[in-house]
């Protein structure tokens, strides 16, 4: 009922509105009628919204405050026809718009507002205007109908659109909760990994220092190795030089010495292993026949002759399997060798200091006439390198005049060949039937070339053209590019051909240094071949050295067992 109060009581407003506006246009003018499906303004609809609803809040409260035999129902209000009522509503209603516009507006709707009075007051009209004012007002209505829809859907729009914005805030709210949430987390986290890395850090300084210490201690203990070592190598080669210089005597008595007490410990093991046999055996046989009486004196029963063979053939096989064990063992110990796994040496010879000077005394004097042979041996040598390098540096002499000669002849013949081609060419300048074939090769050739210089002056390639058209079009083109240099400023011309030349002056120098640099590593290669041969000079000299260093070696052993074979034969003469 409310609504419907409120929707009677706004299409009596605007059909007031209407009125006034139509009875200004009737003065106007009776042709042109206004527009009634004209849309107003945003600011009028909303403004009208605004004091739609005032008015009907104040009729609300108006109606609230009548007693109760005045207050009446919609239908009777809508129903009523009495001029007096519905002109005083109207007046009412107009002057609560206008005092509002006026307080909102100013006096826009003052015209309209007098225009409207005055018609109120003007004689009734004919029934065609009333009809056609009453399908305006109906038309108005329906646009206002359609306006308070509008109106609604953008109201429920916008409670939708502040219902989702306060959603929205609400989520943000929720996300900068858990953002801050997580940016503590993360704090936390940052300062725990900071501990732990400060932890971490120190634990690794603590294992550097350790390892340092460590390093230093395999250091000394690897210095400490070096030192033992370099010591046992010393003691290994001073023993080996002693070795090499005890007699084969010595050496020999040592080894049957050896012999001798391998065999002895060999042959007291062999007595110690029989002695134990003939134990086991006694024992193995006293129980055989202890256990053979036991079968036969068995109380009560005669011994069964299968038993008793059979017991005696188990005790047969197993002396049988004994002495093939037995024999092992004896070739075993034919090859047992008390000192098995470790090498023999010999006791050392040298007792005292003294043997050793004696020995050295002895080579000494044993190997002067070797010594001297060797160095008449190296002054021989010595001078046959001499009578070697003077030979070789006169054979390098005549090879390079030979070599000088050789390549004079050859520039000769180069020269006299060349003057003898030239006399031919003179002869005959087109070289007769049988050159035909190398002139179509040098025709061929300009032509490739004409046609890469045609190219290279911005021009199509075509092979439909020959080669005197070709240069034709380049005479052409050079003509046209030489007529604009000259139309061109005398500056730029001269930068131009400066930068040019100072782009061919680095060409040119690039090309210097590229062979300069490969000259460079040509003579670097040659110095690595020189080099490479040198080394492997030298590795022939050492060679020859060594292979003299083991002959006079070998001849001095060769000496020293010829001296021994003498002594022996004068101590067996002796």
């Amino acid at each position: 009922m409310a609504a419907k109060e409120r929707k009677a009581s706004a299409s009596g407003m605007m059909e007031g509105e209407m009125d006034a506006s139509m009875g200004g246009g009737d003065r106007r003018a009776d042709s042109k009628p206004s527009n009634p499906f004209k849309m107003p303004s945003d600011e009028e609809i909303f403004s009208l919204r605004d004091d739609e609803r005032a008015r009907k809040e104040e009729e609300r409260r108006r109606f609230l405050t009548l007693p109760v035999h005045e207050k009446t129902t919609w239908s009777s209000r809508a129903g009523s026809t009495s001029k007096n009522v519905l002109h005083e509503d109207e007046d009412e209603a107009l002057k609560d718009v206008d005092s509002k516009r006026k307080s909102k507006f100013g006096g826009l709707g003052s015209a309209a507002d007098n225009a409207y009075r005055q018609e109120r007051h003007r004689e009734k009209e004919n029934m065609t205007d009333f009809i056609e004012k009453k399908r305006q007002m109906f038309l108005v209505q329906m646009s206002l109908d359609t306006k308070r829809a509008e109106i609604r859907k953008l109201e429920e729009q916008a409670q939708q659109r502040e219902e989702a914005l306060r959603k929205s805030e609400q989520m943000l709210e929720e996300d900068s909760s858990r953002f801050e949430l997580f940016l503590k987390m993360n704090d936390q986290k940052a300062v725990d990994a900071i501990r732990k890395a400060e932890a971490e850090t120190k634990n690794k300084q603590d294992k550097v220092q350790e390892i340092k210490k460590l390093n230093a201690q395999i250091a000394a203990v690897k210095s400490e190795m070096a030192k033992y070592e370099e010591s046992l190598d010393e003691c290994k080669a001073y023993k080996q030089f002693m070795d090499e210089l005890t007699p084969q005597e010595y050496i020999q008595e040592q080894h049957e010495a050896h012999k001798a007490e391998v065999e002895e410990k060999r042959q007291a093991r062999k007595a110690a292993r029989a002695s134990a046999r003939e134990v086991e055996d006694r024992q193995t046989e006293e129980e055989f026949l202890s256990e053979m009486e036991a079968l036969k004196n068995v109380k009560g029963k005669r011994p069964d002759p299968k038993v008793l063979q059979q017991r005696e053939s188990e005790h047969q096989a197993r002396l049988a399997q004994r002495a093939k064990e037995r024999e092992r063992e004896d070739k075993e110990d034919e090859r047992w060798d008390p000192d098995e796994g470790k090498p023999w040496e010999p006791k050392m010879y040298f007792k005292r200091p003294q043997q050793l000077l004696d020995i050295f005394a002895a080579l000494e004097e044993r190997n002067l006439f070797l010594i001297q042979n060797s160095q008449e041996t190296e002054e021989q040598l010595e001078e046959l390198k001499q009578k070697l390098e003077v030979t070789k540096s006169k054979m390098d002499e005549e090879t390079e005049q030979l070599q000088q000669q050789i390549n004079t002849l050859k520039q000769n013949i180069s020269l006299e060949e060349a003057k003898a081609a030239a006399l031919r060419e003179r002869a005959n300048p087109l070289k007769g039937q049988a050159d035909e074939h190398d002139i179509e090769l040098l025709l061929h050739q300009l032509n490739r070339r004409v046609g890469e210089v045609y190219e290279k002056c911005a021009f199509e390639p075509d092979s439909s053209l020959g080669t005197l058209m070709m240069l034709a079009n380049i005479e052409a083109k050079l003509e046209e590019y030489l007529t604009s240099i000259e139309m061109m400023p005398q500056e730029e011309v001269e930068k131009a051909e400066k930068e040019k030349e100072k782009e061919r002056d680095e060409a040119r120098e690039e090309k210097e240094k590229k062979k300069e640099a490969m000259a460079m590593a040509k003579a670097l290669e040659r110095e690595r071949e020189r080099e490479k041969e040198e080394e492997k000079e030298k590795a022939r000299e050492e060679k020859e050295r060594a292979k003299e260093v083991k002959r006079a070696a070998k001849a001095l052993e060769r000496e020293r067992e010829k001296a021994e074979a003498d002594n022996g034969k004068q101590k067996a003469e002796g």
